[in-house]
């Protein structure tokens, strides 16, 4: 019985968590906290670079924070395509 509790309490998380979310969207910088679990850090960059193309820029992979289970931050700096700005 407590498996299934334990289980059951995992996949509720994972269903929480299962979206890639924007916490941080700036002009030069967007922050994509993400689960671990179902999304990886590559989902993560596709809502970055949704984000940075919006103004017109790309994303670039600055840094990973793991906080713990379903806890995991990209942080991505917009960049001009051209790498002038």
């Amino acid at each position: 019985m407590h498996r299934v509790a334990l289980l059951s309490g995992l996949l509720a998380l994972a269903a929480c968590t299962a979206t890639p979310t924007i916490v941080e969207n700036s002009p030069t910088e967007v922050a994509v906290r993400y689960d671990g679990i179902v999304n990886k850090i590559d989902d993560a960059k596709q809502m970055a670079q949704k984000a940075c193309a919006a103004k017109d820029k790309i994303a670039r992979l600055r840094k990973v924070d793991d906080e713990g289970l379903g806890a995991h931050f990209g942080y991505f700096d917009c960049i001009s395509p051209t790498g002038l700005n």
